[in-house]
């Protein structure tokens, strides 16, 4: 069901609200004296009847605490938004079910064909702990579940853990997120994620009013391929290489001195650095400095493949962003793979 709410300036007004058993109660089949409560805060609730006005129910202080204590219009009324259009695609909702062996209240609950899924509608920052241990949580007990991101989280230039932590994968969408966009009231999925060093993030982006369209969307069969760094693209990124080398600054001077201790030439490294093709959007810092550690590592006579595998994949690690959806062991083969036979390539 969907908890139809109206926000005004003197309050949240409900269409239905929760009974003693916890069943949702549309306001035209309350009984007077009956004890009701607000889905959201879960505070008591007034029953209104009205001539100028349809039944509604009503907080006793004219305000949910839910909103006064940090919830925002734009979560109360998406989460709604939401429900309604899970049902118009026949699931059944709840909203701020509480599953006690979780600990956990999700956003909305849904379910079709005797199966349960879960919906959370992020608006406000989350930490990386905090929405793994819900998503594993989730996980664990068996339930399909789904992060859908507000205005606050749209990607624009350039990635950042706070969105990092969300990007999902598949194979005909590559790296994607999922929002919902209170103020047009439809879906829209950002996909095709992908980055290189020194350039904008590369991306699609897709509109959806309903839960039917965005799910044929999403299970649609098509071959994602990372984009390949045109010419132009590769001077970029070596003028803003030769830059950073004159500046020799912060991390990467960091890496300057590595390089030199090693006697490793980096300036001479541009053609391996700044060519192939885009990748996945879940490195924290420039590709250069685990590319960098490579290549030395690779002409080491004293290394063999495996050993230099894994010895690079341990490495790769620490320049990631934290991504609990995404599997990082998987990534890591195949960005060191790759690695691993461009420079081949290049040598032969």
């Amino acid at each position: 069901m969907v908890v139809s709410a109206y926000l005004t300036t003197r309050g949240v007004f409900l269409l239905k609200a929760l009974d003693g058993d916890g069943r949702l109660i549309w306001a035209s089949d309350a009984i007077n004296g009956g004890n009701y409560y607000c889905p959201f805060c879960h505070s008591k609730l007034l029953i209104k009847n009205g001539t100028l006005k349809r039944n509604h129910f009503a907080h006793q202080k004219k305000e949910c605490h839910s909103f006064s204590e940090g919830e925002t219009v734009e979560h109360l009324q998406g989460k709604m938004a939401l429900a309604k259009l899970f049902e118009r695609d026949r699931y059944s909702t709840e909203m701020e079910s509480y599953f006690p062996e979780l600990r956990q209240r999700p956003d909305i609950v849904i379910q079709k064909n005797f199966q349960k899924g879960i919906i959370e509608f992020q608006c406000a920052p989350v930490s990386v702990s905090k929405m793994r241990a819900r998503s594993k949580g989730y996980k664990k007990a068996g339930f399909k579940f789904l992060w859908i991101l507000g205005q606050q989280y749209l990607l624009k230039r350039k990635m950042t853990q706070q969105i990092a932590k969300f990007l999902k994968w598949n194979r005909s969408q590559g790296y994607y997120l999922v929002y919902y966009l209170t103020n047009k009231k439809i879906f829209r999925v950002i996909y095709n994620i992908q980055q290189t060093d020194y350039l904008p993030l590369k991306y699609k982006i897709a509109d959806f009013g309903t839960v039917t369209a965005l799910k044929e969307f999403l299970t649609s069969k098509n071959n994602f391929e990372f984009c390949k760094i045109s010419q132009n693209a590769c001077i970029i990124q070596a003028n803003f290489f030769e830059r950073d080398i004159l500046r020799s600054q912060g991390n990467f001077r960091s890496l300057q001195i590595r390089c030199y201790l090693r006697k490793q030439n980096l300036e001479a490294l541009k053609t391996l650095l700044f060519a192939g093709r885009y990748s996945p959007p879940i490195y924290a810092v420039k590709e250069l400095y685990w590319k960098t550690d490579f290549i030395y590592l690779k002409k080491l006579n004293n290394i063999s493949e495996k050993d230099l595998y894994w010895k690079i994949i341990l490495e790769h690690q620490k320049y990631l962003f934290e991504v609990p959806l995404v599997n990082v062991d998987r990534i890591a083969d195949l960005q060191v793979k790759e690695m691993n036979s461009f420079v081949d390539k290049q040598g032969s």
